[in-house]
């Protein structure tokens, strides 16, 4: 497909295709786009079309999501009487283990997973070439990210990423009725 066809089909409604049959390895539900960054030099904005797909992010995001730090088990006296007694039906004060959620170590655990977490997942659904300033391939996770920290991406730009990867595959609201109409 050429780019001036493409540039015609941009912002427009799909046309749904009905499909009959699915064949293996035609890899029918891969999606492709283009995330668009804004940067600013000296006053001048410029538009940047990274290329992004989405076809593995959501497996990808849920194995991230399995290595989140938990939180230690403590052992505390819940009173029968207090929120937390209340919900469980407890008819008097009892010794159980629970999570302890305010522990520092698990606290800055779990900022550090958040954060990691949004940094992995743009860098997973970027479809980029990745290169160092030695002009070799950078392959780790801390490779990229290092490369796209010394181009200035921002805060912003990475959650505009993440956001388009996922409008490559949503069905906006309003448009879920898929039923055929009888």
């Amino acid at each position: 497909m050429k780019d001036e066809d493409i540039d015609k089909m941009v912002g427009k409604e799909p046309k749904p295709q009905r499909i009959s049959e699915l064949v293996e390895g035609e890899k029918l539900f891969d999606s492709q786009g283009f995330s668009l960054v804004k940067t600013t030099k000296q006053g001048i904005e410029k538009m940047i079309e990274l290329p992004i797909k989405s076809t593995g992010v959501s497996e990808y995001m849920e194995e991230l999501e399995g290595k989140a730090p938990r939180p230690p088990v403590v052992k505390r006296v819940i009173k029968k009487g207090s929120k937390e007694g209340k919900e469980l039906g407890l008819g008097h004060d009892k010794m159980l283990q629970v999570f302890d959620e305010t522990d520092e170590t698990y606290v800055d655990a779990l900022n550090q997973h958040s954060q990691d977490f949004s940094w992995r997942v743009c860098i997973f659904a970027l479809d980029l070439k990745w290169t160092k300033k030695d002009k070799s391939e950078g392959k780790s996770f801390e490779e990229k990210k290092e490369i796209l920290k010394s181009n200035g991406i921002t805060y912003h730009h990475t959650n505009q990423i993440l956001k388009d990867v996922q409008s490559l595959t949503r069905i906006q609201e309003g448009e879920e009725d898929f039923l055929p109409e009888d």
